[in-house]
């Protein structure tokens, strides 16, 4: 039984499924609300119909919050909270109509519901999704039995279990075939892809090395001397000289360059005295100079002034990235798709805005390593 998510395998997917879940929330809410004051007749006690409503609306809100990517992954718990909500609303609105409900037909808790359900199959695995579909069917259809004597129709009460039971467990089985589908597409590519990236060289994905690594000195003097002398017309002694004291300043340079470790060409502005980000993994490697391209490259932050330290022990390491925020800009939004896959590589993920400096902490087993 497989037990990964597709917001797993694929975290920038998972932006673009809240924004369904977003549409999904809205739809749901608007249907609840327009379907009760439909049926405002068959109410018999307001208050727990207004305590329905805001369960209800309690389950979406905490839905939409849970699917963000500066949360995600959507955990098993969130999952769990949102369904006992739901199932709350489902409970007072049939308290609110119990003698008075003329109609199964007409409550707005199975197809809400249903509306939810339907967009889970990116955030959970199969069998959860399936489990409650399941068990949500089992409660609605429960209580629209027992409230079988009101109803005007006169057909067995089996008969009222199962027409407002459907649409839950028909959208719980749909979502819960989309996310295996999905899971088992994104596991045939992830497989596909892996040994590719295993076998490319994990330096040379390094995010723009010169502004910390010693050959920088090759842009400031080597290249521009040797485009002097080839503009000019003939080499004097000067130029020996001075070609064998740039020969002699980039072997030495090389000689240092070859012993600092990844992270220290990658930021100037590094420390890793024990040099733990040689054991991250390739994953691990490959999202750091991802992140610090993307800091170099955004307009609301002041790259010059990162900083990057990495601290650990025997079993948990953790890498800081510090990096002052311009003055009047937010870089909340563009950090998110960021944010949600390094929830997916690493132990554990923690960023923060302060004072105008954006922190981030990464924390990952040092035993673990396969960049090497």
């Amino acid at each position: 039984m497989n037990r990964r998510t597709a917001q797993e395998l694929d975290p920038i997917g998972g932006i673009t499924a809240r924004v369904l879940v977003v549409a999904a929330v809205c739809i749901a809410v608007a249907v609840a609300v327009g379907m009760s004051l439909s049926t405002i007749d068959q109410v018999s006690v307001p208050w727990l119909e207004g305590a329905a409503l805001l369960a209800f609306a309690g389950a979406c809100v905490s839905f939409v919050r849970f699917t963000s990517p500066f949360l995600a992954t959507f955990p098993r718990s969130a999952h769990a909270f949102v369904c006992l909500l739901a199932l709350a609303a489902v409970a007072l609105d049939a308290l609110a109509q119990w003698g008075s409900n003329t109609a199964v037909g007409d409550d707005w808790p199975p197809i809400t519901l249903a509306i939810l359900t339907i967009t889970l199959g990116f955030y959970r695995p199969a069998w959860e999704i399936a489990a409650w579909a399941v068990g949500g069917a089992v409660v609605i259809g429960a209580i629209a039995a027992a409230q079988a004597d009101s109803f005007s129709a006169q057909v067995p009460a089996a008969v009222f279990a199962i027409l407002p039971a459907t649409p839950v467990l028909a959208a719980g089985l749909a979502a819960a075939s989309f996310s295996r589908s999905l899971v088992g597409s994104l596991l045939d590519w992830h497989s596909a892809a892996g040994p590719a990236a295993a076998s490319a060289p994990g330096e040379a994905q390094s995010a723009e090395p010169s502004k910390a690594s010693h050959l920088v000195h090759l842009d400031d003097e080597v290249l521009p001397f040797l485009e002097r002398v080839l503009r000019a017309e003939a080499v004097t002694e000067g130029d020996g000289e001075r070609a064998r004291l740039l020969a002699g300043e980039l072997r030495s340079l090389m000689v240092l360059d070859s012993e600092r470790s990844w992270l220290a060409r990658l930021v100037a502005g590094s420390d890793d005295p024990e040099r733990y980000a040689d054991r991250m993994s390739l994953a691990e490697r490959g999202f750091v100079r991802a992140l610090v391209a993307h800091l170099r490259a955004s307009a609301a932050l002041d790259d010059e002034r990162m900083r990057l330290s990495v601290r650990g022990g025997e079993w948990e390491a953790s890498c800081t990235i510090e990096v002052p925020c311009v003055p009047g800009s937010n870089p909340r939004v563009q950090l998110a798709p960021y944010v949600a896959v390094a929830r997916s590589v690493f132990g554990t993920v923690a960023w923060r805005i302060v004072r105008g400096t954006l922190t981030m902490t990464l924390t990952f087993d040092p035993t673990s390593s396969d960049g090497q």
